[in-house]
């Protein structure tokens, strides 16, 4: 009698059957609350792998002997206008991992000082790298089935074991689009004929939370579940996206989520941001953020795309993410066998040469106390500033723009004690003397033990060691209505201007700092553009107010967009702090002007 009463009671548990669905202004509100606790070793980590690898990688950027230029190799079913069943005929049978792909990948990804992976367990095509159980993954009429890994085997936990067994912490990346399942949403869907059928969105959404759960509850405790992605029309509600969470909190309390789940790629509603292959030039406040990118500029295999970058270049990118804050994801695009191309492995391996020596300034770190260094980049713990040096002093003279106090100077990888004093010739800034050469020619670390704060000086912008001044739309105070910093362009060709130049009263300066050897005279270069109906208004750039000015038109150059360099005046600065400006004089159009940058050369 007990035992049936017992039955009955939970079977009208309102914890089972009647519990309201989670809201997404709930969920967003839990995650937030946990996020810190939640962050800290993503924080530490600071590097991480990418692995991008699925049906599209024997392709690797050709179909049916034909080349496809574009860079997203993993997108090679939509280039070539390839129909879901023939795709999966023609690619299947050359998916053929190798026993021990993944424990590669884990040696490679730990010897680059990488904390942890992200590898991809659906992509756009629909196919799976887990073993799902979902009925349509298992069997369906299109393809036969989403799964791809060889028989007997589960290339997901295979992956996720090799990192955990070197010390690195898996995750899984998640398309929310799927160009087969006959109820998802037709959104980004390849170019091939569509059928026109009606589509049961819900049961798509009953779907991806079946995959989710599968991710979750089969391959142990994830990182991160990193999904892709949203827009305007198909965001948040449209993927269930607050069910996804709840259920991502409760099956793994530890876990973090990007921000995918809803439109614009620095939103906040996730752990943290995805600016996709480009750096925000200044961070992005109030958040977590990491930038995905990749070694050539496919992130599926390309056999075509020899766009390599160097390990300087990553060394650089790396220092100049995590000087800003954020976290490093490097992509790697296996071929079909699972092997790392030789120029991604041999990058990495000289990535992971230069972390062996320079790690403690990545790993763990804090972003740069300062607005900008011209030489290069800074990063910081308790007690220890790390300088970042790009760009070594042709005299030996670093000059660091901060007023605390340093008990002791090295250089990692250079044992000795290096001289750091306070220079009257150089306003009271640290000068720490270097050796002749740099202990690494595109990124060499200079760890400060500071005796107190870091203190740093008012910003400004110093000559370079070519004595050029840099000013750019970040560096600039703009005051005015309407002026204002614009991003234009997404993913890889992001850049930024001074924009929306409406108000002619509106202005835009900088502060410049002439050392005791920089003076002199300089031609200044403005890259700007304007509209043709516009063109016309006359601006001044003008150096500590009118007492030095020069003059200009504003061209037409074929739109806001289309920029063009032009030489706009020359000045005298003598040693000592000047203020730059930029004012226009009057508007004859819809706006002044947009400037992308004005470049000051001493002659």
């Amino acid at each position: 009698m007990h035992s049936v009463l017992l039955v009955l009671a939970l079977t009208a548990s309102p914890q089972t059957t009647l519990a309201a669905p989670p809201t997404e202004t709930q969920e967003v509100a839990i995650w937030e609350g946990t996020r810190d606790d939640r962050m800290g070793w993503w924080r530490d980590a600071r590097f991480g792998m990418f692995v991008h690898w699925g049906l599209y990688s024997p392709a690797g950027g050709f179909w049916d002997g034909k080349r496809y230029e574009q860079h997203y190799a993993e997108w090679i079913q939509h280039w070539a206008a390839v129909p879901c069943a023939e795709y999966a005929r023609q690619m299947k049978p050359l998916f053929v991992p190798e026993v021990g792909f993944a424990e590669a990948w884990a040696d490679l990804a730990r010897d680059a000082g990488m904390g942890y992976a992200v590898m991809t367990s659906k992509h756009h095509d629909g196919f799976t790298l887990f073993n799902s159980k979902e009925p349509y993954s298992t069997t369906n009429a299109v393809t036969g089935s989403t799964n791809i890994s060889p028989a007997g085997r589960d290339v997901a936990r295979e992956f996720a074991d090799a990192m955990r067994s070197r010390g690195l912490r898996p995750g899984f990346y998640y398309s929310l689009l799927d160009w087969q399942h006959p109820d998802a949403y037709e959104m980004a869907l390849p170019a091939y004929a569509k059928d026109g059928h009606a589509r049961d969105h819900e049961r798509y959404k009953a779907y991806v939370r079946g995959h989710v759960g599968e991710l979750l509850h089969n391959y142990g405790p994830l990182a991160t579940l990193w999904f892709d992605y949203s827009d305007e029309s198909r965001q948040g509600a449209a993927w269930g996206a607050a069910q996804l969470m709840s259920d991502m909190r409760v099956a793994q309390p530890t876990i973090l989520v990007n921000n995918r789940l809803f439109t614009g790629l620095e939103n906040k509603k996730g752990d943290y941001g995805t600016p996709e292959k480009y750096v925000p030039p200044t961070g992005i406040p109030g958040m977590a953020w990491e930038v995905n990118h990749t070694l050539n500029e496919s992130y599926g295999f390309s056999a075509h795309d020899m766009n390599w970058k160097d390990s300087a270049t990553v060394v650089r990118l790396l220092s100049d993410i995590v000087s800003k804050g954020g976290n490093l994801l490097l992509n790697i695009g296996p071929d079909a066998r699972g092997r790392v191309p030789e120029q991604a492995a041999t990058t990495l391996k000289s990535v992971g040469a230069w972390m062996r020596v320079n790690g403690e300034a990545i790993h763990g770190t804090t972003p740069s106390p300062f607005q900008r260094l011209a030489w290069g980049r800074a990063t910081q713990k308790r007690g220890v500033l790390y300088l970042h040096v790009w760009e070594w002093p042709a005299d030996g003279r670093l000059v660091v723009p901060m007023a605390g106090s340093v008990r002791a100077a090295r250089l990692l990888g250079h044992n000795a004690a290096l001289r750091a004093t306070r220079s009257e010739e150089d306003y009271g800034q640290l000068v720490v003397e270097l050796p002749r050469a740099p202990v690494h020619a595109a990124c060499s670390v200079l760890r400060l033990e500071l005796a107190g704060e870091v203190e740093p000086m008012p910003f400004v912008l110093f000559p370079n060691s070519g004595g050029v001044i840099s000013l750019t739309p970040h560096d600039a105070t703009l005051e005015g209505p309407s002026i204002r910093v614009e991003r234009v362009g997404v993913i890889g060709d992001v850049q930024h201007n001074i924009g929306y130049w409406i108000d002619p009263a509106a202005t835009a300066s900088w502060p410049v700092g002439i050392g005791p050897k920089q003076g002199g005279r300089y031609v200044v270069h403005a890259e700007i553009a304007c509209a043709d109906p516009a063109a016309g208004s006359r601006v001044r750039i003008e150096v500590d107010g009118a007492a030095s000015a020069n003059e200009f038109i504003v061209p037409a150059t074929g739109g806001w967009q289309d920029y063009r360099v032009m030489p706009i005046g020359e000045f005298t600065l003598s040693p000592g702090t000047h203020a730059v400006l930029l004012r226009a004089l009057d508007k004859t159009g819809e706006a002044v002007v947009n400037v992308r940058s004005i470049q000051m050369v001493r002659r």
